[in-house]
């Protein structure tokens, strides 16, 4: 094995190694409330009300938040309209058929009502109870994970819960807002998130109509939007406290208690094994949990994966941090999702190539850290289109069966992180629709290097019709992690894509396969990994080794594009990475 490492060296080969004997064991903390947040707060409305869905959905979504619908099935007007909530990430959740004084015999007919007329992912799990009265505790938690009463103190339970849910699941309490609650203005709000965010506890809240809307059969205790809307601004803007639907909260609250994590290091690797053992018939409890490591290595560029499927990695504060699914398999944290710095070669200089380049930024992929740190969205009215892909929402739109940013505003601005592993100029192109016949302009830059690169955005012919566009200029970008800049100068932009291309970039770690290197050790099966240069992960299988790694990436790079990708190879806990050209 020594000697076919120095014949890589020699030839011009970036790899690292890692050997399951040398692993060793990592803690890894599990956070208490999502995004590792010091608290958390649902919002839930009962009744079915119209305003629910013209104008309790569109508010929430401005934020990213996401609210708990509770439904009393003979009270619904309109299906399709709840069932566009639960597409867009909110939760449709049980208030009865009828709302009778005790709904007691229908804890499980209501909920098959509720899971034959709306698809939502963890179907339907939450039960709010007509009127506060508790039903048949035992018939709630067998078809439940969570159920809602009222004001805690009308039920012997606490307002407010702990960082452990309720004690009694069967009764989570929630605070009446509106008129009739002691919830009524945005301060009383912000107040109540307030304390939980330093207790590290939970909040819900109990809400039927609003005022001056349609509220239907939803006219008890009317609330000041106004109030809802300031509070959620805030909740946004300090984002030290979680808000999420009440049966999300309690799924996460459970598998938290309940699941196991086991890590260990080798080499550029972290593998992790989250698993949990909750089998009660009523969900999969397979809501993400936020998981952190130590950065005990001092990696700058990390990528992750969970059973082969990419998952989003950040670091901060000396840990790593990532979302990851109980039982959804092996989590894979690699040192950047490529090759290490190469070591000198035995001429003592890095192997070097010009060649031409091309890095790729999804818009919807900005920066962790939120509003002001890695992001400014100024808009705040109500979206057309509302789409449920992370928790914070930069104006993220649907773009054909992807992503993009829309309802931009002059001003607002975006940052993304891009490791580069070749410096050079690199021009600006960009994949846009503008409905309006008026030229508007936004500007790429390099954070701490001079210069920006201009895109002008003509008429499209509609906004969900999308042209490729070219900035006027280039940038100069150095080799390791960049922060590009994406700035509206004006407003009304969609913006599905940009890409940052050279002809003549200098790259010292990309090293074209030329050469057919056999690995003895690999005789049998392989299992590969194939990431792009921003450590998004393309390609994974297992697949026969036997022509060696030149035969290895003929094989796996099929239906690529041309450009630079790091493979990663190997089996089980002996791992080996390269940076590759097609």
């Amino acid at each position: 094995m020594k000697k076919s490492s120095s014949l890589a060296m020699a030839m011009g080969w970036v790899f690292s190694i890692s050997v399951a004997g040398s692993a060793y064991a990592q803690t890894v903390e599990i956070g208490t409330w999502a995004g590792f947040r010091t608290g958390a707060a649902s919002f839930t409305f009962d009744d079915a009300a119209p305003s629910h869905v013209t104008s309790v959905g569109p508010m929430f979504n401005k934020y990213g938040y996401k609210a708990t619908f509770n439904v009393v099935t003979n009270w619904v007007s309109d299906w399709s309209g709840f069932q566009s909530l639960a597409t867009n990430g909110h939760e449709i959740a049980s208030h009865s058929i009828s709302h009778p004084e005790n709904m007691s015999g229908e804890e499980a007919s209501s909920k098959k009502l509720i899971n034959d007329n709306i698809q939502q992912k963890y179907g339907c799990i939450t039960l709010a109870y007509p009127n506060c009265n508790v039903p048949n505790e035992s018939a709630v938690l067998q078809n439940y994970v969570v159920g809602r009463i009222c004001n805690g103190s009308w039920q012997g339970m606490s307002d407010v819960m702990g960082n452990d849910g309720p004690s009694n699941w069967a009764k989570a309490s929630a605070l009446m807002t509106g008129d009739e609650g002691s919830v009524k203005s945005s301060s009383d709000f912000i107040g109540q998130m307030q304390s939980v965010s330093q207790k590290g506890g939970w909040v819900s809240f109990l809400t039927h109509g609003l005022q001056g809307k349609n509220n239907g059969r939803a006219t008890y205790s009317p609330t000041d939007s106004s109030a809802m809307d300031a509070a959620l601004q805030w909740a946004k803007q300090n984002d030290s406290i979680w808000v999420a639907p009440m049966g999300y909260v309690a799924m996460y609250i459970k598998e938290r208690k309940a699941s196991k994590a086991t890590a260990s290091t080798s080499g550029n690797t972290i593998t992790i094994q989250l698993t949990h053992s909750i089998a009660d018939g009523i969900s999969k409890y397979n809501y993400p949990l936020s998981l952190r490591v130590q950065n005990s290595n001092n990696w700058t560029s990390v990528s992750g994966t969970q059973g082969g499927k990419a998952i989003t990695v950040s670091i901060k504060d000396d840990y790593i941090y990532f979302d990851a699914v109980p039982n959804g398999g092996d989590i894979v944290i690699s040192s950047g999702g490529s090759s290490t710095n190469p070591t000198s070669s035995s001429s003592g200089s890095q192997p070097q190539s010009t060649s031409s380049v091309e890095y790729k930024i999804e818009m919807e992929d900005y920066m962790q850290g939120g509003q002001g740190v890695a992001y400014n969205d100024i808009n705040y009215e109500d979206m057309e289109e509302h789409v449920t892909y992370r928790s914070d929402d930069a104006g993220i739109i649907a773009v054909g069966t992807g992503y993009g940013i829309g309802y931009t505003l002059a001003g607002e601005w975006l940052d993304y992180s891009l490791d580069a592993a070749c410096e050079g100029q690199y021009s600006v192109e960009a994949r846009v629709a503008r409905e309006l016949t008026s030229t508007a302009r936004f500007s790429v830059s390099v954070e701490n290097v001079s210069g920006s690169v201009p895109v002008d955005v003509s008429s499209t012919g509609g906004w969900k019709t999308y042209a490729e566009v070219e900035g006027s200029g280039t940038l100069n970008l150095g080799p390791g992690k960049n922060v590009i800049k994406v700035n509206f100068d004006e407003s009304y932009i969609n913006v599905d894509w940009i890409k940052l291309k050279s002809d003549n970039a200098l790259c010292p770690n990309a090293i074209p396969v030329t050469k057919d290197i056999r690995w003895d050790s690999f005789a049998g099966p392989v299992q590969y990994q194939v990431f792009d240069m921003n450590g998004h992960l393309l390609k994974s299988a297992t697949v026969s080794a036997q022509g060696g790694v030149q035969a290895l990436w003929q094989g796996v790079s099929t239906g690529l594009p041309k450009g630079m990708y790091v493979l990663r190879y190997g089996k089980g806990g002996f791992m080996r990475s390269t940076q590759v050209r097609k």
